[in-house]
């Protein structure tokens, strides 16, 4: 018998004249934390909440508005893992000294109770529907159960007999006795906490990342590195898809799933998120791509609202993107049909005549303009884009006159501290790069391009560059140096000592996007022309 061959990614099409729910998500407020996101708590009753974890903090958000309301701290370690009650009202945190913490969110610092859990790391804690008991996982291969009252042991369960921990653990979403969780050989024990030993144990070909209950608790999703299996419980196997017992979704290890509501209709769909950076769309049942969401760094969690109102997406280096349900219709679908017979018509012109009547349409708007300077410098910028309203000084702003907004590009730097900084300290310090480096003094350029905000410093000036002009001075001229491949003539010869500063400056820009890249050349250059 031939297995159905499935495609690993495949590129979504958007299909003329159907209205795509996936599409009508609005993106929440942009939040970037510090530390990379290990689970996403979300509330089950409305007012909906979700919280994340944040280093020795965790930071909790109302999901109408994405606002911040709530910061716990006072935690001993780092927190690994945190779990909303069904409610809102309580919060089970846990750390990686094996400190299980139960929290209100009524205060930032108020904890109810303080366990000493496992002997290793937290790996996941959840309450259990009733809100009364809750279940830990460690690094010790333990899952304890604890009564949430008390603060008392109710009963525990071995996750496996070797060294491999478990990674993935899940309780039920109605049933307040059911507990699964899986550990890194591939094996899925399904637990009644009334019982003291395992009522089911499924074995998979592979590590277990990820698990997720249905909302009526009858179907199990299991995620074995890149292949997502369903267990029914009624039937006792996984379901089949086409003749396959596993959806191929992502091309790297699945590390986190959520069954919840359709929007719309009244069916399940499977929401997966990788290594891969997808957000994988998937009918429950017949296994559908319904739609897919691409992200700009590798996840690790995700949390989800009843009837998918809100996504939480959480991934690597902090990395978190909100997504709201909008069920009013877009201004895209509904064109009126005056605007469909000018665009049928613009499609029989050249392009470049279709181009600009789009350009040229009265009142374009553009949503940069109308922002004020403080709310534009907090939007990361990605690409060109026009000034901010007050742009101007007041006494150039003439609200009677049209107004000829400049357009800001990506490498423009905006600074504060006036033209004079611009006219004459910086175009010094270029026209001493550009000396050394029409010399050939590579050596001296990169030594200064690399330390010319301290230089400047230590000789007393009144302006000092800032930080972003730095940076860019530094990426110009190591990309002039690739580029005449003298890169490693101008790194050779140095000691630790002078190596120490270029070594700092890899560490603090790795992780900028626009300077990755740079960094990975200067850092491999180091390694391939010096001994330590």
């Amino acid at each position: 018998m031939l297995r159905t061959p499935h495609c690993v990614l495949s590129p979504y099409v958007k299909k003329e004249g159907v209205t795509n729910v996936w599409e009508s998500y609005k993106n929440g407020k942009p939040l970037q934390l510090g530390h990379r996101i290990n689970s996403v708590a979300i509330s089950s009753i409305p007012p909906y909440r979700y919280g994340l974890p944040d280093g020795y903090n965790v930071n909790l958000y109302k999901c109408d508005s994405d606002k911040r309301y709530r910061k716990l701290g006072g935690f001993s370690a780092r927190v690994t893992c945190c779990s909303f009650r069904n409610d809102g009202k309580l919060v089970i945190v846990g750390e990686e000294g094996g400190t299980l913490r139960i929290c209100t969110t009524d205060k930032n610092k108020f904890h109810l109770r303080k366990i000493k859990a496992h002997k290793g790391s937290i790996s996941a804690a959840s309450f259990f529907y009733d809100g009364l008991r809750a279940a830990s996982l460690g690094s010790d291969a333990n899952v304890r159960i604890w009564d949430v009252t008390l603060g008392s042991p109710l009963g525990f369960y071995s996750v496996c007999t070797g060294n491999e921990i478990a990674r993935a653990m899940v309780t039920g979403r109605l049933d307040n006795n059911l507990v699964c969780f899986g550990d890194l050989k591939g094996n899925v024990v399904i637990c009644d906490i009334r019982e003291p030993s395992p009522i089911h144990k499924i074995t998979l070909s592979a590590a277990v990342s990820a698990l997720g209950f249905n909302k009526t608790d009858k179907l199990l999703a299991v995620a074995a590195g890149s292949v997502v299996q369903l267990w029914d419980f009624s039937a006792q196997k996984f379901h089949d898809y086409n003749g396959s017992q596993g959806l191929h979704l992502h091309y790297k290890v699945t590390t986190g799933l959520f069954i919840e509501q359709h929007p719309v209709t009244d069916e399940e769909v499977l929401l997966s998120v990788a290594m891969d950076k997808l957000v994988k769309f998937t009918n429950l049942l017949n296994g559908t791509e319904l739609h897919q969401l691409q992200c700009s760094s590798p996840l690790t969690a995700i949390g989800v609202t009843p009837k998918c109102e809100s996504l939480v997406i959480g991934g690597e280096r902090g990395f978190v993107k909100i997504k709201h349900y909008d069920p009013k219709p877009s201004s895209v679908n509904s064109v009126s049909s005056e605007e469909q017979n000018k665009v049928a018509l613009s499609d029989t012109e050249e392009p470049y005549m279709s181009l600009l009547s789009q350009l040229s349409k009265p009142n374009k708007r553009d949503r940069f303009m109308s922002m004020k300077m403080d709310e534009w410098l907090k939007v990361p910028l990605a690409s060109s884009r026009r000034a901010p309203k007050d742009w101007f000084s007041p006494g150039e702003f003439k609200t009677d006159s049209k107004q000829h907004v400049p357009l800001i590009h990506q490498e423009t730097e905006i600074s504060r501290s006036g033209r004079l900084f611009h006219a004459q300290t910086l175009e010094k310090t270029y026209n001493r790069v550009d000396n050394l480096l029409r010399r050939f003094s590579h050596s001296r350029a990169l030594t200064f391009a690399l330390t010319c905000r301290s230089w400047m410093a230590r000789s007393k000036r009144k302006i000092i560059p800032t930080p972003q002009y730095c940076l860019n001075l530094a990426l110009a001229v190591i990309r002039e140096l690739i580029r005449r491949d003298t890169l490693a003539a101008a790194i050779a010869g140095r000691d630790n000592r002078q190596l120490e500063y270029i070594f700092r400056f890899i560490y603090n820009n790795i992780w900028r996007k626009d300077a990755a890249a740079v960094c990975l050349e200067l850092y491999h250059c180091i390694l391939s022309k010096s001994t330590f």
